[in-house]
């Protein structure tokens, strides 16, 4: 007996019907687990409280992506709810660095502040915080990096996995969210919904309590009720998809391009009132998106001329790119070319070195590489698909030799497709809701991956410049290959797609579309 569309998504994801039920129930911010269940989060309420009674001089330290400053837009938001007008800093990347440092640590000492609370930072900071704590200021540090050996001689830590709250990752945004539903006592729609940002932005696994806010900002999310997360979303629903592909950019498009300590009025922007300023910074916000996607087009290209005859198994490059741009060229590269990728640029703040950031595929793991490498490298860190190096500018052609070379003796083994077989007609507006269920899609939970067989490649239809394939399935649903030319798939009789089904609509017409990633030949 055939099994339904149903049941096969229930083996693909390894979950009972029960499971699905719970997956699928009504949540509301109620049901987030207590902020209290962080150990020390009373403390860190007294804490806070304590200084704003006698009026103390507070400063929030954030960072300068889309969790740090989706995170720091809550404090200063949360903090205001309760009269408190806090002061607050987005460091730049090329002025700062990440985190809290010696040299910010001395500006807040002489500025005689009195409590300081670190976001998306801090839990490495041992040093800086060992100055302000002697000085005699409080600090609460709010992070979910991974710890040290050491921790900072904090006053109290904050931190999903330190404090016990939960074995899963979560974002610096959510740690954030926690402590200031725990301080004003409730949880706050707007305060979760950017917390739910951050949940994708920072790519956090959508499992447990991570995907049950997520899917309570995306139920409660209604157009014209928050102006600065509208203007971002450009029309779109918000979703996980509208947030990764479309807000997160934005907002970590700033802290790539921009030189100065401007970034700061992105918490402006998420925490005003002010109709007219919030146009006015949306404005200036997608400046910097429009500048960056141009200069990300412009590198890949260049790189791209250089490299095509390439027949090494990996991209070392070096460029004069900002550094912000390191990771958007390397992800590009390693996704066109699929091999790993690295590309570097000089370190502004210390001559003689270059800084440089690295996409991986599937089967090579990057930070075991860098560890084989150790001894060109002045720093490195990271995961297994991204990270980052930096090395001495003269070891270059060194690194990048021992670099490719390690790439081609270590055996690559990809990880089998995992995929849920289905008929052409299955493609289909019934089918696509049902999966849709199943979501949000992200992190550790990604959309189901699903192949057509047997589909003979002559019957295929492309785009006006034969370039694509855009096949009509019915009058509501349709094949979509993108880069799938004719002159392609001319060479193949019979084919399997690989691809997802989404939703889009074309001249006012809605369809589901079976977008393909990948083809396999039919023999």
């Amino acid at each position: 007996m055939r099994k339904s569309l149903f049941e096969k998504l229930l083996e693909y994801y390894n979950i009972t019907k029960e499971d699905y039920e719970h997956l699928t129930r009504d949540v509301t911010l109620d049901m987030i687990p207590s902020p209290f269940k962080f150990k020390r989060m009373d403390e860190a309420v007294e804490l806070v409280k304590k200084h704003i009674s006698l009026n103390n001089k507070i400063v929030i330290y954030g960072d300068y992506d889309a969790d740090g400053i989706t995170g720091c837009s809550i404090l200063v938001k949360g903090l205001s709810y309760l009269g408190y007008d806090a002061n607050y800093y987005i460091p730049n990347r090329y002025l700062d660095g990440y985190g809290i440092n010696e040299a910010k640590a001395q500006e807040i000492i002489d500025k005689k502040y009195d409590l300081v609370i670190t976001v998306d930072n801090g839990i490495a900071a041992n040093v800086p915080i060992k100055m302000l704590r002697e000085a005699g200021i409080d600090v609460l540090v709010l992070d979910h990096h991974e710890r040290q050996e050491e921790l900072p001689i904090a006053n109290v830590i904050i931190h999903p996995t330190i404090s016990e709250y939960s074995n899963l990752a979560s974002s610096g945004a959510f740690t954030a969210f926690m402590f200031i539903s725990a301080l004003i006592g409730r949880y706050d729609k707007y305060l979760s919904m950017l917390a739910a940002i951050s949940l994708i932005s920072d790519m956090m696994p959508l499992k447990d309590f991570n995907r049950d806010l997520l899917r309570v900002a995306i139920k409660d999310y209604k157009k014209g009720e928050f102006l600065p997360i509208d203007l971002l979303l450009d029309g779109e629903e918000f979703n996980e998809t509208s947030i990764g592909l479309t807000i997160a950019p934005k907002i970590n498009a700033v802290g790539r391009i921009n030189k100065t300590i401007a970034i700061n009025r992105l918490v402006k922007y998420f925490t005003s009132d002010d109709e007219e300023m919030i146009l006015s910074y949306k404005n200036w916000i997608v400046t910097h998106n429009d500048l960056r996607k141009e200069k990300s087009k412009n590198a890949k290209e260049i790189f791209m001329e250089s490299i095509q005859n390439n027949d090494d198994p990996a991209i070392v490059v070096k460029s004069d790119l900002d550094e912000g741009m390191l990771g958007l060229v390397a992800n590009s590269l390693s996704g066109l070319c699929n091999v790993p990728a690295i590309v570097f640029s000089e370190d502004s703040t210390h001559p003689g070195i270059l800084k440089g950031s690295a996409r991986s595929i599937e089967g090579f793991n990057l930070s075991e590489a860098f560890q084989e490498l150790a001894d060109l490298e002045e720093t490195f860190g990271g995961h297994a698909m991204a990270a980052g190096v930096s090395i001495k500018d003269v070891d270059f052609d060194l690194y990048k030799e021992r670099f490719i070379n390690l790439v081609k003796n270590t055996k690559i083994v990809k990880p089998e497709k995992k995929y849920i077989e289905i008929s052409i007609n299955d493609v289909n507006e019934e089918n696509y809701e049902l999966i849709k269920t199943f979501s949000p899609f992200g992190e550790e939970w990604k959309a189901p991956l699903l192949r057509v067989n047997h589909i003979k490649a002559d019957t295929l239809m492309y785009s006006r410049t034969q370039e694509h394939i855009i096949t009509s399935i019915s009058l509501q649903a349709r094949l979509r290959g993108f880069g799938f030319s004719k002159e392609f798939m001319s060479n193949f009789k019979y084919v399997d797609f690989l691809g997802s089904m989404k939703e889009n609509s074309y001249r006012g017409v809605r369809y589901i579309e079976f977008v393909i990633s990948d083809v396999i030949e039919n023999k």
